[in-house]
């Protein structure tokens, strides 16, 4: 990426002040509205599946698919709500298209056979239907202008460039032309660095802010080139219902996003059983995960932790949400990466990753969301926290205010579901 792209008084300014990361909490929707407009769809066809699989359990679905992981988690729910739950999809899936389309998006447009059938479910939903309509603008790509050789191509109706009838008879004057055109597109500035900027935030390529002292001010400071994940403490604030059944036994599932959207799952961990109103586990060292601040080549660098907390009574829900991350990472990326064009995906790839976790991660809540709407489930929804960071260097401030503090300090997750309150308490921390 160009250094154009970087604010240079916005860097100088942070050096000046040195560098601090910011970490917030939360699965907020994609900022962009196309990537957005993508996210929904996505969302759509998630639900859709989510439904049909639900009003037709015995259906037959493809293995390692989104439909199979939700058959798996529907199976293990207690058979009662397993029945709620069939009553609630089979009336939604056998509505009228229009009423489909409006909750499922493009999708619904097939019945819930098609969609999890011949259609391929929601790794193919896309085929067969009509394109999402995006404005590449939007996204910071423009089209590129050029003029070609008069005479040298013709344009079929599709747009496509195809060879005259009539080309030059000079085959050196040809050249000649030819590369005038392609001089003509390179300065057409199908990406826009300033466009690409204002709609995605400043990036650049070199960790400029890796000294973040102010002049003058020299610390010695060991390479902290880890980004880790602190877990400190589980506490039960109020048992699920029904309380007189027992004490809660609970797992606690992850999903990772890094600086370039790469999902990692984490898989479940038994938290533990005893869990009574008031009851705790605290932890002295446990580092959840660690994301390595060397990979990728753009700062500044977005990472996000997914929390995904589970009663193990309650059936497998959480685990199936755990188990389609990735999948939906992929239909969010490979939507964006059409609408822009297979050749500028490379290219625009480091800029749009921040993009695309937001969306996966609104994408997932958005299905929870809905979930406990429409079904009347207690499900947790998932907690997202998420951290960035504009150089290995950069620091929080400790309590008295000081800069230097490699630990964000704590921070509390909080898990609402199955009339009970639970809350997870993390920290971010740089680390060797």
């Amino acid at each position: 990426m160009p250094q154009s792209v970087m604010n240079l008084a916005s860097r100088d300014l942070q050096i000046l002040t040195k560098a601090v990361p910011e970490d917030a909490s939360g699965a907020e929707p994609p900022s962009n509205s196309e990537v957005r407009k993508i996210a929904e769809d996505v969302a759509g066809a998630l639900k859709y599946s989510f439904a049909a699989v639900a009003a037709n359990p015995d259906a037959a679905v493809r293995s390692d698919s989104v439909e199979a992981a939700f058959k798996e988690a529907l199976q293990s729910l207690p058979q009662k709500k397993r029945e709620e739950y069939q009553k609630t999809a089979s009336d939604l899936v056998k509505a009228s298209s229009g009423v489909r389309r409006a909750t499922f998006g493009r999708a619904g447009e097939r019945s819930a056979e098609e969609h999890i059938g011949a259609s391929g479910g929601f790794a193919r939903y896309n085929e067969g239907l009509a394109p999402l309509q995006i404005d590449k603008k939007l996204l910071g790509v423009r089209v590129p202008q050029i003029t070609l050789p008069r005479g040298a191509v013709r344009a079929t109706s599709e747009g496509l460039l195809i060879p005259g009838s009539a080309l030059p008879g000079n085959f050196e004057s040809f050249e000649n032309d030819f590369e005038d055109a392609a001089a003509q597109a390179e300065r057409s500035s199908v990406l826009d660095d300033a466009t690409l900027e204002e709609i995605y935030g400043p990036v650049y390529r070199n960790e400029d802010l890796g000294d973040s002292a102010a002049p003058g001010d020299f610390e010695e400071m060991a390479v902290t080139d880890k980004m880790g994940f602190w877990v400190t403490r589980v506490k039960c604030v109020d048992e699920t219902n029904p309380e007189w059944l027992g004490s809660d036994e609970i797992g606690m599932a992850g999903v990772s996003v890094d600086e370039d959207g790469d999902t990692k799952k984490i898989s479940e961990k038994y938290i533990g059983g005893g869990f009574d109103d008031g009851a705790s586990k605290s932890y002295s060292n446990w580092r959840y995960h660690w994301f390595s601040l060397r990979e990728g080549t753009q700062w500044p660098k977005t990472y996000s932790i997914t929390l995904l907390l589970a009663e193990k009574d309650n059936g497998g829900l959480s685990d199936a949400l755990n188990s389609i991350w990735s999948k939906v990472k992929d239909k969010v990326k490979e939507a964006i990466a059409k609408a822009i064009s297979t050749a500028l995906t490379e290219y625009l790839g480091p800029v749009i990753a921040k993009a695309i976790g937001e969306a996966v991660a609104w994408v997932v809540g958005l299905l929870v969301g809905w979930i406990i709407s429409a079904f009347k489930d207690d499900i947790f929804p998932p907690f997202t926290a998420r951290v960035t960071t504009p150089s290995m260097g950069a620091r929080w401030h400790y309590p008295n205010g000081t800069w230097g503090n490699p630990s964000s300090g704590t921070r509390t997750a909080h898990f609402y579901g199955h009339g009970g309150h639970y809350y997870v308490q993390y920290y971010w921390k740089f680390f060797a």
